[in-house]
């Protein structure tokens, strides 16, 4: 486990980082315009009954919604990886530069090894970060035994410890690609090695009490830092008027083909999209 931080300390971290990246993702929607999308002209008469628009502009609030979406995801993602792990337990980012600039990490065994966690009094342990349950394949499990074998092979002297660390669901929710990853089979036998006993994958409120020193209340602090930040920012109904701007430009772009009858033309659109 890592050292223990204080409930304070962690919720003004999280705090003043988030509101740096909502701040951010709204400065990004700010600039989104529907032409610079990719829209497939053959896919909105679907999403159009989908989600049961009434209207372009509700289906231009739909587009824009999951245009992004993606950004979204990417970027929480490096608020926890790129700031809020390093801020508040101190640990250490081997990205590229690290990696290329020191040995022995720039082997490719360390390929998925995120981070390292410092640890008083003992060796830091080495942390591979996934999304969800469903985050690895079998295809991916089985690289990850035989990366970590090889890495526990060359450097147990140094790093006796992996942590697999799921941000998201729960230890009995977790797929069995996890178990595979750490070399047990539980029904079809794939070729992996047992390393059990340096491996460990940890998800959800586990993951994060890890993270603290044993705190099983370290997430709740981590959602209190977020909900400060959103308040911070108090960023509803600037997004909301955005949004809203968007739709209306969407709707007063596309309603030419908006047949007498209040119906769409399908064929219009198509031609204008693809030609």
């Amino acid at each position: 486990m890592s050292a223990l931080v204080s409930k304070d300390s962690i919720i003004e971290i999280v705090r003043k980082e988030t509101s740096w990246m909502v701040e951010q993702r709204m400065n990004k929607l700010q600039e989104e315009l529907h032409s610079s999308m990719s829209i497939s002209p053959f896919l909105l008469p679907i999403l159009y009954d989908l989600h049961h628009a009434n209207n372009f502009a509700e289906l231009g609030e739909l587009l824009l919604a999951g245009h992004l979406m993606i950004g979204h995801f990417t970027s929480f993602g490096k608020l926890i990886d790129e700031k809020v792990l390093p801020k508040v337990w101190g640990t250490k980012k081997l990205d590229a530069k690290f990696r290329d600039s020191t040995t022995p990490f720039k082997e490719s065994c360390f390929n998925d090894i995120d981070h390292l966690v410092p640890r008083i009094d003992a060796k830091p342990v080495l942390l591979s970060l996934k999304s969800s349950r469903w985050t690895i394949n079998l295809s991916a499990a089985k690289e990850l035994n035989t990366a970590f074998y090889e890495l526990l092979e060359r450097h147990l002297d140094e790093y006796d410890e992996i942590i697999v660390g799921v941000f998201n669901g729960t230890q009995e929710g977790l797929s069995d690609k996890y178990d595979i990853l750490r070399g047990i089979n539980r029904g079809k036998v794939h070729d992996v090695k047992d390393i059990t006993s340096h491996v460990k994958v940890l998800a959800g409120r586990h993951f994060w009490s890890w993270m603290n020193g044993g705190e099983m209340a370290t997430q709740d602090w981590i959602l209190d830092g977020i909900l400060e930040g959103l308040r911070d920012v108090n960023c509803r109904e600037a997004c909301r008027e955005l949004l809203v701007n968007y739709a209306t430009a969407f709707n007063r772009s596309y309603e030419q083909h908006l047949n007498q009858d209040g119906t769409i033309n399908w064929y219009g659109l198509l031609s204008e999209i693809n030609g």
